[in-house]
């Protein structure tokens, strides 16, 4: 299931993205590969939500599929049709369309246990989290150093909101 939805949205960006421009939308792909990365690496005992593999798969190799596949796909989807010259109510209607969307794609994976949430992190929080991701998504492409902060930010938050222990020495896990 995670394979067909990375394949999915490859050819969905690959359909609606903006291809003649991809290097303009390149550094922030790699924000998002990076940051998703990163939640790995310093949650790697302690997963806020887990996606439960595919048969013929592992945990590690889904998130690197989501990693440089999906979560990529998915930005570049976005980025490349942003309502650049409209109104704020176009704009926050294109984010609703985009949470909602995201929510309902992650409902079907919840529903069949292809994701599971831990440690205090709820399904119901997954609207905010969106909102926040879509939001640095964007911002990223626009102001990337204050991205950079802002998201330093929030992974601090969220390590002290969950609790998540990163004392574990790298070759201990």
């Amino acid at each position: 299931m995670h394979t067909l939805s990375q394949i999915l949205f490859i050819f969905l960006a690959y359909k609606f993205g903006d291809l003649r421009e991809w290097k303009k939308y390149q550094s922030t792909l790699l924000y998002v590969c990076t940051l998703n990365l990163l939640y790995n690496f310093l949650a790697a005992n302690y997963d806020l939500w887990k996606y439960q593999p595919d048969f013929y798969s592992s945990h590690s190799l889904t998130e690197v599929g989501n990693s440089i596949f999906l979560l990529p796909a998915i930005s570049f989807i976005f980025l490349s049709n942003y309502p650049e010259e409209h109104t704020q109510k176009k704009v926050l209607f294109y984010y609703v369309k985009w949470i909602v969307g995201s929510i309902l794609v992650e409902s079907v994976f919840v529903y069949f246990d292809k994701i599971t949430f831990h440690h205090g992190y709820k399904f119901w929080m997954e609207p905010a989290f969106y909102f926040l991701m879509y939001t640095f998504i964007r911002l990223h492409f626009k102001h990337p150093l204050l991205t950079y902060f802002l998201s330093g930010l929030v992974v601090v938050g969220f390590i002290w909101i969950f609790d998540v222990p990163i004392t574990t020495p790298i070759g201990e896990r």
